[in-house]
C-alpha cells in the first residue's frame, strides 16, 4: 500500500488527503505524507488547511480555533512569497488564536490584524511585538529572517 498523498488543484490553493483511511489526529504517524521539496508553498496551504478545523479547545484546553482572518491572512502570505521564501518554515497554531511560523531560532505570530516577530542571533534576542499585519511586511521580515 502506498502512503502517499492526493494533491487536488483548488484554484492557487491545494489541499490533501492522506490515501492512509486509519490515520486520526493521534496516530498522524501512521501514514506517511509525501511532498514534492519544490513544493514548500503547497506544504504550508496544506498544514494551514489543517489548522483552519481546530475547534475551540483544540489544545484539550480552552484555547480558541483560529479565526477565518488569520487563516486567510497566512494564505494572503503564501501566495505571495517565492517558495524558496518558505524553505524550512513550518506552521503550528498557537493556544492564543494565533498562528507561529518557525524557522531554526526565529517565529513569527501572525493575528488578525497584527503579528509579532523575535529571532535570535547569538545570546541576543532581536524582534518586534504587535505590527500592524501587511503581508508585503510580514514576507519582508521572512525574508530577513532567512538571510540573518
Amino acid at each position: 500500500m502506498s502512503h502517499t498523498s492526493d494533491i487536488l488543484s483548488d484554484n492557487q490553493h491545494y489541499a490533501a488527503e492522506p490515501a492512509c483511511p486509519f490515520a486520526t489526529a493521534e496516530y498522524e504517524t501512521s501514514c506517511e505524507f509525501t511532498m514534492p521539496s519544490s513544493s514548500e508553498k503547497s506544504r504550508i496551504i496544506i498544514a494551514v488547511d489543517k489548522i483552519s478545523y481546530l475547534r475551540d479547545g483544540w489544545d484539550g484546553a480552552d484555547a480558541p480555533s483560529i479565526s477565518a482572518k488569520v487563516i486567510e491572512n497566512i494564505k494572503r502570505i503564501v501566495d505571495l512569497c517565492k517558495n524558496n521564501d518558505l524553505i524550512g518554515w513550518s506552521i503550528e497554531p498557537n493556544i492564543n488564536g494565533t498562528i507561529f511560523l518557525r524557522f531554526n531560532d526565529a517565529a513569527i505570530s501572525l493575528g488578525a490584524d497584527k503579528f509579532s516577530y523575535y529571532y535570535k542571533e547569538g545570546n541576543k534576542v532581536f524582534g518586534k511585538n504587535k505590527l500592524s499585519f501587511s503581508p508585503n511586511t510580514v514576507i519582508d521580515t521572512i525574508r530577513m529572517i532567512n538571510y540573518k
